[in-house]
């Protein structure tokens, strides 16, 4: 991938370290840079999450996300996986020179490659896009160091999933099998991420549907099958002696990660 030349790194308007600067930081909203192309998802975003004590400033593009970095010391960036102007390689690499502040990307279908690159260069974590307000609201107040008292069932405390020989690390967008890192599209993440946290348990096709696709399960489709075939063939599975995700006849699928029975 042939990056844009990055320009010098943005200077700390006071010189202190960032890592010291929001540590120290006055009690307040939420102060999130959102890089965001499509001003009706931009104007969505602000309105939804005004009730989440988030402060959100919206940038256009990458290059000029860049710019305000420095000016504004934003607590995090959040931004698309596809910016215009400056690629999203580029984005992270430079903002992660100049500052420490957790960079979260939004991804969809699709955005598999741009993700793991994005990981790879600096990024902190992956968020599921169109965004779920819920869940970027918990996963924005997760970021911040030194966060406490979280809910429980916040994105933060699925961080890491572990189960037998599988662990899937959500926010770092990586599944292990047996200590081995796997690479997964974006759905298949999504369906494991589902099965690992329903782990035992028969899941239908209907809710598996629903929880990774977000629509109803059309009447004739096979799209699901064909996502856990290369599932299977990823994780070094077999439907015909399954070691983790085991076939239920006409309703699902479990994922068993004990013995493999």
């Amino acid at each position: 991938m042939t990056a844009l030349a990055s320009p010098s790194p943005v200077p700390s308007p006071s010189g202190a370290p960032d890592d010291e600067a929001r540590t120290d930081r006055a009690e307040g909203p939420l102060r999130v840079l959102l890089v965001e192309p499509e001003s009706e998802q931009s104007h969505q975003l602000v309105l939804s999450l005004s009730g989440h004590d988030v402060d959100i400033t919206v940038c256009v593009d990458g290059a000029e996300a860049l710019l305000r970095v420095g000016l504004l010391r934003p607590d995090t960036l959040l931004t698309s996986s596809d910016p215009s102007e400056v690629d999203l390689e580029t984005l992270v690499r430079v903002t992660r020179r100049a500052t420490d502040i957790p960079i979260l990307i939004g991804v969809g279908p699709g955005d598999s490659q741009r993700a793991v690159r994005a990981l790879a260069a600096g990024a902190t974590a992956c968020v599921s896009r169109p965004y779920r307000i819920p869940e970027l609201s918990v996963l924005l107040r997760g970021s911040l160091p030194g966060t406490e008292g979280l809910p429980e069932n916040s994105a933060t405390s699925h961080a890491a999933l572990r189960s037998g020989d599988l662990e899937l690390d959500a926010l770092g967008h990586r599944l292990f099998v047996d200590g081995q890192p796997v690479d997964l599209a974006l759905r298949e993440f999504g369906i494991m991420d589902f099965l690992l946290r329903n782990s035992g348990r028969v899941v239908s096709r209907e809710e598996l549907w629903t929880e990774v696709w977000h629509k109803p399960l059309p009447p004739v489709n096979n799209t699901i099958a064909v996502h856990i075939r290369r599932l299977r063939h990823k994780l070094g599975d077999s439907e015909a002696s399954p070691r983790f995700i085991h076939t239920v006849r006409g309703i699902g699928y479990r994922l068993d990660t004990g013995n493999g029975g």
